[in-house]
């Protein structure tokens, strides 16, 4: 089915202001809020920072990156290719742990380097992309932001001159806002990525900002006479005249780095919602013109669950009624039908529960739950939410907040999310082996034919590998640049995993990736499909499931089986078709109505049924 949407794009120039806002009107009733061009798309996340560095002359200097503290004495920015857990000189001169020291580096990612593998992500098969924080920050991570109306300097051309420009504005007047060249920058990424058909949407930290924020700088600075003091709960202001400061203000999780935006129980307080607010307009409809198509498509919402449901269903309607075909997809660790499903505050969520059935069943070994249990946790989600939610929800395994999956399934067993770091004497962190990239086909085969939109986390498709947060952030991995060693002893924190270990792309998983994501994206059965468990074996841990689109004159069945056992399993499925199996083109013929067929162990197997 075409979306109305893009023919209006097409168009635009021919039509008034007021009958493409009354189409937008219209289009929000007929869509009930859920994009349609969301369902199985297959999405790809940049932790911007880590990406890839386009332009060196833009790269963090130490006073951009020590704001407020002094810098380590011989600071520079870390080389791209560098062994991981070696020490720079300014980093062993610094009495703490290599942890604390890694999250001082910058590698120097950014919009360019972005930009200019627009075509890799293409080629992979990817539809749609979501950013990491992209506003101006003082951190590597950017979710303490200190503006919403600008991308970070050091992600464009020019920093000095951008941050210049910024200090001419007056940040809570959206009159006085100005183009940076970070910004310019942007906007043509969004140009570049929507000229290859794909979509972009972008983290929106709306809970809480940095402690560099313009607003809160001036309750620093004015203390009660400034007129923004209300955005803050400020329990109490420093007291000039003591060598202590005093001051104290609700922060996220106690992180003082992080302050809260003050709120009433439904809401956000006016001042910052409706910053917030004019910061969404601009870049959606960055020139104002009711076209949103030189915008983002839509926007990731960062702990969700803490900031009021009130502020997030005003804040939909904003959104919908700048583009119906907006996605908005909440940060929600856990179900949320009260935020999802609904139509009225996100149109999905990041699918961690479809991360725990994973780790629960494919990961883990001795805790391996059985292959019933599993099909029960994932038909949990499906009782959650409606039919078009489930299509788009965001299936993910690993991510910015976790150990990348490599080294999840080096390290089985443990809860997901939990003691993946040197905390653990019993972690891990060295390179995996091939079982474990054995493990991860399958798990990418279940993620890219289970029913949803399947999300990859950036470097994954190439065989990187990492304990969480800082380790599952390391610079990716590109086929033209030559990397050191990845060495790992005792100075690293681990108790285990000691040894060299070959940094490169793993030309056979990615390829295996762009071929996974291929069928995915052929078939109208994966992406859209119905689903129906229609197999499975607790004792041989197999199980098959049925994918069948049929709308709009088209016609798709594929039946996917998986095989997580040591033992071949002998299935018959009824389906009086011929069949192909895709992965090895190999063609099948139904026999007395069944389709028969033996799978291996440790095997996926994704059969097109032929009409």
């Amino acid at each position: 089915m075409k979306h109305p949407l893009p023919l209006l794009l097409l168009t635009s120039l021919l039509f008034s202001k007021s009958l493409f806002c009354q189409k937008i009107q219209e289009n929000i009733a007929i869509n009930n809020h859920f994009p349609e061009w969301a369902e199985g798309i297959v999405w790809y996340q940049i932790f911007p920072e880590r990406f890839a560095n386009g332009d060196s002359s833009n790269d963090p200097t130490a006073s951009q990156v020590f704001v407020n503290r002094t810098a380590p004495d011989g600071w520079e920015r870390t080389s791209w290719t560098s062994n991981w857990f070696e020490q720079s000189k300014w980093e062993k001169k610094i009495n703490s742990s290599l942890r604390d020291k890694i999250t001082m580096r910058r590698y120097g990612g950014d919009i360019k380097g972005i930009i200019d593998h627009l075509d890799y992500l293409k080629s992979l098969g990817v539809g749609a992309i979501y950013f990491n924080p992209i506003f101006e920050s003082i951190s590597m991570h950017k979710y303490d932001a200190s503006s919403y109306h600008h991308i970070d300097a050091n992600y464009g051309p020019d920093p000095s001159d951008d941050r210049k420009m910024i200090l001419t504005e007056t940040p809570d007047d959206k009159q006085t806002w100005k183009w940076t060249k970070a910004d310019k920058l942007f906007l043509n990424l969004i140009n570049e990525v929507h000229k290859r058909g794909m979509k972009i949407i972008i983290d929106g930290v709306f809970n809480h900002t940095g402690t560099e924020f313009w607003a809160f700088k001036d309750i620093i600075k004015l203390g009660k006479s400034s007129k923004y003091f209300d955005w803050y709960d400020i329990k109490h202001l420093d007291d000039p005249a003591t060598s202590e400061n005093e001051l104290e203000y609700k922060c996220w999780w106690g992180y003082k780095a992080m302050p809260e935006f003050n709120r009433t129980k439904d809401d956000l307080m006016t001042g910052p919602k409706k910053y917030i607010f004019d910061i969404t307009k601009r870049w959606m409809d960055p020139d104002n013109d009711g076209n949103p198509s030189d915008g983002i498509d839509g926007w990731r919402l960062d702990v969700a669950r803490e900031v009021p449901l009130g502020f997030w269903k005003d804040w939909n309607k904003l959104v919908k009624s700048i583009n119906p075909e907006a996605y908005i997809v909440g940060e929600l660790w856990e179900l949320s039908s009260d935020f999802v499903g609904k139509g009225d505050a996100f149109d999905a969520l990041m699918n961690y529960n479809f991360a725990y059935a994973v780790n629960n069943y494919f990961i883990a070994q001795k805790k391996k739950i059985k292959t019933s249990d599993f099909i029960d946790q994932l038909k949990e989600i499906d009782k959650t939410y409606p039919d078009n939610t489930l299509l788009i929800l965001q299936n993910l395994v690993d991510s910015h907040d976790t150990e990348r999956l490599l080294s999840m399934i080096m390290n089985p067993d443990r809860q997901f999310d939990s003691n993946a770091d040197e905390s653990n004497s019993d972690y891990d962190p060295a390179k995996p082996g091939k079982n474990e990239r054995q493990k991860m086909k399958l798990i990418t085969a279940f993620q890219m034919t289970y029913r949803g939109a399947p999300m990859i986390y950036y470097g994954d498709e190439v065989g990187m590998w990492g304990a969480d947060d800082p380790h599952d952030r390391k610079p990716m991995i590109w086929n033209n640049m030559k990397y050191e060693d990845e060495v790992i002893d005792s100075s690293s924190g681990f108790k285990k995993g000691y040894g060299k270990y070959k940094v490169e792309v793993d030309k056979d998983l990615f390829d295996y990736y762009k071929k996974i994501i291929s069928i995915h994206n052929q078939s109208p059965a994966l992406k859209k499909g119905k689903l129906e468990f229609i197999y499975f074996n607790n004792d041989k841990n197999t199980f098959a499931f049925k994918r069948s689109f049929n709308s709009n004159g088209i016609s798709d069945t594929c039946i996917c089986a998986f095989n997580l056992g040591s033992q071949a399993d002998l299935i018959s499925i009824k389906e009086s078709q011929r069949a192909e199996e895709l992965l090895s083109s190999e063609n099948y013929t139904s026999e007395d109505g069944c389709l028969k067929f033996m799978i291996p162990s440790n095997t996926a197997m994704i059969f097109h049924v032929k009409n």
